[in-house]
C-alpha cells in the first residue's frame, strides 16, 4: 500500500512538471501599425489590386473602396460626405469571387470586415467601434451590394 501511495505520489509531481513545462506563453496583441508591417507585400488578392469597388448599404449609406496598387492599402470614400481614409486592408479569398475584406476607419474608430460577393453583387459587414475608450464595443451589421467600378 506504502508502495502504491509512492509511485502515486512520484507520478502526480511528474505530471504537475510537464503541465508547467508545457504551458504555453499567453498570445501577442499587435498594434494596428505592426500588423500593418506584418503583412505580405500581395495582401490583396491580385485580382482586386488597383480596383474601385461601389458599396451601395440597404441603409442608404455607402461609398466607393480602392485596393491599393500596394496591395496593402484600401481607400474608402464615403459617399454622403465625401470623407476619405485610407488604411491597411486584409483580404481573404474565402472562394473564387468571394472576399472577407477587414479594414479600420481612423476617423470613426471603426473595424470593418465584411463578406463581398462578386458573383451575387452583395455584401454583408461588420462595424465594430467603441464610443468612449472603456465603452464596450457597438457591433452593427449592414448589408447591400458591391461591384467593380473599373
Amino acid at each position: 500500500m506504502g508502495r502504491t501511495l509512492g509511485i502515486v505520489a512520484l507520478m502526480a509531481v511528474s505530471l504537475a512538471v510537464a503541465a508547467c513545462a508545457a504551458d504555453p506563453a499567453p498570445p501577442h496583441n499587435l498594434s494596428p501599425s505592426e500588423s500593418a508591417e506584418g503583412m505580405a507585400p500581395a495582401a490583396i488578392p491580385a485580382e482586386l489590386v488597383g480596383k474601385t469597388v461601389q458599396l451601395t448599404y440597404d441603409s442608404g449609406s455607402g461609398g466607393t473602396a480602392t485596393f491599393g496598387g500596394d496591395g496593402r492599402t484600401l481607400t474608402f470614400v464615403a459617399a454622403d460626405s465625401g470623407r476619405k481614409t485610407s488604411s491597411p486592408v486584409m483580404v481573404e479569398s474565402i472562394e473564387s469571387g468571394i472576399f472577407l475584406v477587414t479594414w479600420t476607419d481612423d476617423a470613426t474608430d471603426s473595424v470593418i470586415s465584411q463578406v463581398q460577393d462578386y458573383r451575387t453583387g452583395k455584401v454583408r459587414g461588420t462595424w465594430s467601434r467603441r464610443t468612449a475608450p472603456d465603452a464596450a464595443f457597438t457591433i452593427e451589421t449592414r448589408s447591400g451590394s458591391v461591384h467593380l467600378t473599373d
